[in-house]
């Protein structure tokens, strides 16, 4: 049997927790700049274009570092 038994942690429970803290986080700073950040910037389209490719890719990049991507071997 793997993994922590009942109300007790162990580090891959820790890992997970992380994970889903790191993803919430980077969720809030999207959130922000949504709102807060782009309806200031120039009213160009291009910028705003711009400005959305780099955060998904960043956020993309957040997620797949956070992710074992290992395959099993054949």
């Amino acid at each position: 049997m793997t993994g922590s038994t009942k109300f007790q942690l162990d580090k891959s429970d820790l890992m997970k927790i992380a994970k889903g803290a790191a993803l919430a986080a980077a969720g809030a700073v999207v959130t922000f700049l949504a709102t807060e950040v782009v309806p200031h910037l120039d009213e160009s389209t291009a910028t705003g274009a711009v400005i959305a490719a780099v955060a998904s890719t960043a956020l993309n990049a957040l997620r797949t570092w956070l992710t074992d991507t290992r395959r099993p071997a054949m």
